[in-house]
């Protein structure tokens, strides 16, 4: 059972229901499916899985192959190395090769492994390996000792090591603790058979140049290990690179902001710029729906035409190699009319005006392109703070917005849709009747009675008995619910609700002169407004806002932006 709140918010929610035949034609519409990312995408941890998943598979492979052709050797053509005669050295060459190679068909590309599972069988690969090459050392010393030389044994530790470096993805710090493991080997072999073995005792103190080929071992053992160190860092930085400029073209997700009918909308970077903005992308449960993406490109196009400083501005648009779509729009430091109002209540009527005089300017402008904008409610208006001043309204999400002029776009609208947000939604909507800009006239009146009074029109819990009264009945007068409403602002909050387009104002603009002859236009200003926000401005968007602006790293949020394993984007 939905609680109440849960109830008034997805009653607040743009809903799209289409006439019968509409799933055909969106068919018909030749998009893509988008392939759902987790979150928005693959996080680098993720990536990180992925490639060292697939890096083990071909170290393992490789030193398989390798290992292979030295035990066909060792059996084919034998020579007279003591170790190619030696049963206990076959066995273990053997054992290790069937490791490697079980390791390399084990790992799937197509299969999921946990990063402890992948590091467990990175020690097993160079565990054993490491293992063998201790073994065959040492080996090796006691039985050139007993022919009166001894051989060097940093050849197969070297390849151990850079195969380690080349092959495993790693922060360079851990990667010189495993590879400095590895440069010690070697000389540990050679310490513990001159201290076991008389021979090698012998041979390594009654030999004048030992100790300057044991320093020659050293060194060439620390240069290999740096050397490859240093190369672990720099692939590293250019893996991390390349992944983040991979990332929705030059973006980088850093938080969830908000959730919506289209999709989910999250703070990022512009990697060259360094530039706030946001990012709305499609909803996961929409992912694949092909009427689903073509209003979410309708959405962009039809915003970026517009150029109105009350419109939102878009920077950018495009999807990504899996599909997903995103675009880029500016970031816009303040809060939405229906946080206010559920944080501070009802506002004061010259703080409407102020508002909603914006809001009718920017949809002048779309009104005169033939668009209508269909979603207009308190969530799609945003009290912004713009080039130093508070409650700069900024309209956003045209999601649903259809032109007037177009002929019917089987693909996307059709007689008997209906579509927009319960709450704010005009008659004709509510219908599925075509709809021209007087609906949105309905929409802001809507929007002005919630501002006034904390509460929309009609406030009924269940969405048809909302879409009807919307048709049928008359909205309380807002002064039954608020004493102080001025008289002139409640005239003309209910012209805008009436049920007949032709009885609200004949255009948006008309309605902004009515609303500027209001008695309390003008009352609200800048001073007014920062000394509001000032006050009383939400202090987690506050210190977000602030972060932005002063280019400060932010605290991790352990908010819903995690509940998408890539909800980020950024290196783990």
């Amino acid at each position: 059972m939905a609680t109440a709140n849960s109830t008034e918010s997805d009653l607040g929610q743009t809903v799209v229901v289409p006439a019968a035949g509409n799933e055909r034609a969106a068919h018909n519409a030749g998009h893509k499916p988008v392939a759902v990312v987790a979150g928005s995408e693959a996080d680098f941890s993720h990536e990180t899985n992925n490639i060292l998943r697939d890096r083990l598979r071909q170290a393992s492979l490789i030193l398989f192959c390798g290992y292979l052709a030295f035990l066909i050797k060792a059996f084919v053509a034998p020579s007279k190395n003591f170790m190619e005669g030696n049963s206990f050295y076959i066995v273990m060459l053997a054992g290790v090769t069937a490791i490697m190679g079980l390791v390399a068909w084990r790992l799937c590309s197509k299969c999921h492994y946990f990063l402890g599972h992948l590091r467990g069988v990175e020690y097993l690969v160079f565990g054993s390996s490491a293992v063998l090459f201790v073994t065959f050392g040492y080996t090796t010393l006691l039985y050139t000792a007993g022919q009166g030389y001894l051989v060097p044994l940093t050849p197969p530790w070297l390849i151990l090591i850079f195969t380690y470096a080349l092959f495993i993805p790693n922060n360079w710090r851990r990667a010189a603790v495993i590879m400095t493991i590895m440069a010690v080997c070697p000389l540990l072999t050679i310490l513990v058979a001159w201290g076991s073995s008389e021979k090698v005792a012998d041979l390594i103190e009654n030999t004048s140049d030992f100790h300057h080929v044991f320093l020659e071992t050293v060194m060439a053992m620390a240069f290999g290990t740096a050397v490859a160190i240093s190369g672990v860092r720099l692939i590293r930085t250019l893996r991390t690179q390349a992944f983040e400029a991979q990332q929705l073209g030059q973006y980088k997700l850093k938080r969830l902001l908000g959730r919506g009918g289209m999709g989910e909308v999250y703070l990022a970077e512009h990697l060259m710029l360094k530039r706030p903005c946001a990012i709305k992308l499609i909803r996961p449960e929409k992912a694949g729906d092909p009427a689903t993406l073509a209003r979410f490109e309708q959405e962009v196009q039809s915003t970026a035409k517009l150029t109105h400083w009350n419109t939102v501005e878009i920077y950018d648009f495009g999807r990504t190699d899996d599909g997903t779509f995103y675009y880029v729009m500016e970031y816009l430091p303040g809060m939405s009319l229906d946080q206010i109002v559920d944080m501070h209540g009802p506002l004061p009527a010259s703080r409407i005006i102020h508002l909603l005089a914006q809001t009718c300017d920017a949809l002048a402008e779309a009104h005169a392109h033939g668009m209508v904008h269909r979603d207009i409610k308190p969530a799609n208006i945003f009290a912004a703070k713009r080039g130093g001043a508070y409650d700069v309204a900024k309209l956003l999400d045209f999601g649903l917005v259809r032109s007037v002029h177009q002929e019917n776009d089987l693909h996307l609208t059709q007689d008997g849709m209906v579509t927009g947000s319960p709450l704010y939604m005009s008659p004709e909507q509510a219908r599925g009747d075509d709809v021209d800009a007087r609906s949105d006239i309905y929409a802001l009146g809507c929007v002005a009675y919630f501002l006034l009074t904390g509460r929309p029109p009609f406030n009924e819990t269940r969405p048809i008995k909302l879409v009807l009264a919307h048709v049928q009945d008359i909205a309380e007068r807002p002064s039954t619910l608020r004493a102080d409403v001025p008289a002139d602002l409640e005239s003309i909050i209910l012209r805008c609700l009436e049920k007949s387009p032709d009885d609200r104002f004949a255009n948006v603009l008309a309605l902004r002169d009515a609303l500027m002859e209001c008695q309390d236009a003008g009352d609200w200003n800048r001073d007014a407004a920062l000394e509001w926000w000032q006050c009383h401005g939400c202090p987690k968007k506050r210190e977000l806002d602030t972060c932005i602006s002063q280019g400060i790293e932010m605290r991790p949020e352990s908010s819903d932006a995690h509940e998408v394993s890539s909800a980020e984007l950024m290196k783990a």
